[in-house]
C-alpha cells in the first residue's frame, strides 16, 4: 500500500465518482466549494493506493494556514475493501503525511440523532472506529445544514485545550462557508 497526496484534478474526480456512494447528498459540498478551496490551497486529499494503482480509500482535509488543526472533510474506505483494516491504515499513514500539526478535527454524525436503531449502530460503530485509532472525544457537538455531529480530535503533535479546538473549528467554517450560510447554517457549541 502506499499513500499519495492527490492533486486537484484528483480529488475533483474521486469527490465526483465515489463520494455520492459514500456520503448522503446532505453532507456533500456543492463543486464549486471543492474547486474554490483546492484552487486557494486550503483543500487537501490523499489517496491510499494498492501497488498497482488502484485505490483503497481516500480523505479530504481543509487545512488553514493560520492554524496547526485541520478537518477530516471527507474520508470513505472503498466498498470492497472495509472492514479489513484500510481505514486504520489510512489514518496511520495520514499521522506521518500530516506530521507537522496538532491533530485533526474529525466530524462523526451523532448517534442521537440517528432516525433508527439501525442507524445509531452504524453511527456508534464509526465513533468507535476512530476510537479504537487513537480518536479522543472533545465534547464539541456541531450541527452543519442539519446535520447534528459529535467532534473527535485525533492528536498528531499535541492536544489542544477545548476552547481552542472549538475555535480553530469556527475558524475552518468561516472560510468554507460563505457568512450567510455560516451565520444560519453551522452551529458549534
Amino acid at each position: 500500500m502506499q499513500l499519495r497526496k492527490l492533486d486537484s484534478q484528483e480529488i475533483l474526480s474521486i469527490y465526483t465518482d465515489h463520494s455520492v456512494r459514500h456520503f448522503p447528498r446532505n453532507e456533500r459540498k456543492p463543486i464549486s466549494s471543492i474547486r474554490r478551496m483546492a484552487k486557494e490551497g486550503i483543500y487537501t486529499g490523499y489517496g491510499l493506493f494498492e501497488k498497482e494503482g488502484e485505490l483503497l480509500a481516500y480523505g479530504f482535509f481543509t487545512i488553514l494556514p493560520d492554524k496547526k488543526t485541520i478537518l477530516l472533510d471527507y474520508f470513505a474506505v472503498m466498498e470492497q475493501y472495509r472492514s479489513c483494516g484500510i481505514g486504520s491504515s489510512f489514518l496511520k499513514y495520514t499521522e506521518t503525511a500530516l506530521a507537522d500539526y496538532d491533530g485533526i478535527l474529525i466530524e462523526s454524525e451523532n448517534p442521537d440523532y440517528a432516525a433508527n436503531e439501525e442507524e445509531r449502530l452504524v453511527r456508534d460503530k464509526r465513533i468507535a472506529f476512530y476510537n479504537r485509532n487513537g480518536a479522543i472525544s472533545t465534547g464539541i457537538l456541531a450541527k452543519a445544514f442539519g446535520v447534528h455531529y459529535k467532534v473527535l480530535f485525533f492528536p498528531i503533535l499535541s492536544t489542544p485545550e477545548k476552547d481552542s479546538l472549538c475555535d480553530d473549528l469556527r475558524a475552518i467554517y468561516q472560510y468554507m462557508v460563505p457568512k450567510i450560510l455560516y451565520k444560519t447554517q453551522i452551529h458549534i457549541s
